[in-house]
């Protein structure tokens, strides 16, 4: 298999590595990469905080988290069929980012739980689905997947701490203003990212093809169907549940522990970009590690580092210590979740490439934070707002999911990936 490249004309011979030096990244991506991230950076790093500033018990919040993971059982699934089927994915990006703008400007003026938990709800069901978007786009566009995504995905990272700076400022000049700058200007940012995607190569539906009688095949559903009876894809969707669920907990309740061992506010962004700056650093070797360590170690790599970062929040509260610990975040994101992302690439038929990514999201922004937000609020509940018996169970979940890989590491790793 290819990784499909559907531009009016696609010359990739003039991209390929001279001298040994690398093939450079399309511009319209890199500039697609900083700003879908920035608009979700702006937002899901400080919503938990947000929400608390609101009145709400982790109780609560939990129950925000999980009615809005459960919209991904539906969405992650139907934008990518809209994707590859019915709608040019460059301007899918502007109809998911507009309706994000609305959302939150629904939770800026919602006045109680109800609203906030149903306009966060549809904030997660248009927002949350671009990360596997952006990477099926990113396929279909880079002549060598393998080699170039990481360097393309490092500028996502970057994207995501843009919004930081600006965050950190206004809340340490305005502290009794709240935090509601983050849904101003991640509006901003979803409109901007709305406007740039009308620049974005066209990706036109992969499975509306014709044959050369002119007749449309079925090529997308039996394509969906042999995804589904892939055992090594199935194993991965099992991994992605329970690594996405430990990493559900660490994306939200770190923050609020944070304040509680005497990180000032102002700080709670800045500290984030640690991670952001190992996972710059670390995507320059993602492809390294995957023809080194195969795919079932490298995946498998990302998993323990979950797992240690959250026995960490379990038993210390040295502040620096967990502060320092972001960097494994950068750990978990370039190994396991990008690892991920282009062993699914080398899985899927080119006809459901974007649906076997945003299947992913079934279980990634689906399933497995679902579960774990319903644990967390039975815990939290429980043992009366204390956060460690949340930690102690993501590193539980990070931990199975290193025995799921382990268990199919020999089938993982003689998976074939696209050659450009």
């Amino acid at each position: 298999m290819q990784p499909v490249n559907t531009q009016a004309s696609p010359q990739p011979q003039p991209q390929v590595a001279l001298r040994g030096r690398v093939a450079p990244l399309p511009k319209p991506l890199i500039a697609a990469m900083l700003l879908q991230f920035a608009a979700t950076g702006a937002v899901l790093p400080f919503v938990t905080l947000l929400l608390r500033d609101r009145g709400l018990s982790y109780e609560r919040i939990s129950q925000v988290f999980l009615a809005a993971s459960a919209t991904m059982l539906v969405f992650p699934f139907l934008w990518g069929m809209v994707a590859d089927r019915y709608l040019a994915l460059n301007r899918l990006f502007i109809v998911v980012n507009l309706c994000g703008a609305a959302a939150l400007a629904g939770m800026s003026v919602a006045g109680g739980f109800t609203g906030l938990l149903l306009a966060f709800a549809a904030y997660t069901a248009c927002m949350n689905p671009t990360f596997a978007l952006i990477s099926a786009l990113s396929f279909h566009h880079l002549p060598d997947p393998r080699e170039q995504f990481g360097r393309l995905r490092a500028w996502g990272s970057v994207g995501w701490i843009i919004p930081f700076l600006p965050i950190a400022l206004w809340t340490a000049h305005q502290h009794q203003a709240g935090l509601n700058v983050i849904l101003y200007l991640g509006m901003g940012l979803c409109v901007g990212m709305a406007g740039l995607s009308l620049w974005l190569p066209h990706t036109p539906p992969r499975a509306r093809g014709t044959t050369n009688t002119g007749s449309t095949p079925p090529l997308y559903l039996p394509a969906v169907r042999r995804l589904l009876n892939n055992a090594n894809y199935l194993v991965v969707l099992a991994a992605m549940f329970s690594v996405s669920g430990s990493f559900a907990l660490t994306m939200y309740y770190v923050q609020p522990y944070l304040e509680t061992v005497g990180v000032p506010r102002p700080w709670i962004g800045p500290v984030q970009a640690i991670g952001v700056a190992a996972e710059v650093i670390l995507f320059q070797f993602q492809p390294a590690a995957l023809r080194r360590l195969n795919y079932a170690a490298t995946i498998a790599l990302g998993c323990l580092a979950l797992a240690v970062r959250h026995l960490l929040f379990s038993w210390v509260n040295v502040a620096w210590v967990l502060c320092a610990s972001y960097a494994l975040t950068g750990v978990v994101v370039v190994f396991f979740h990008m690892g991920v992302s282009v062993l699914v690439n080398a899985l899927a038929e080119p006809e459901v490439r974007a649906t076997a990514q945003t299947l992913l999201g079934f279980c990634s922004l689906g399933l497995g934070p679902m579960f774990a937000n319903w644990a967390a609020g039975f815990l939290t509940a429980r043992w009366h707002d204390d956060l460690h018996p949340v930690f102690l169970l993501g590193a539980g979940m990070a931990a199975l999911a290193v025995l799921l890989i382990a268990v199919r590491a020999r089938q993982l790793n003689a998976v074939k990936h696209p050659e450009p």
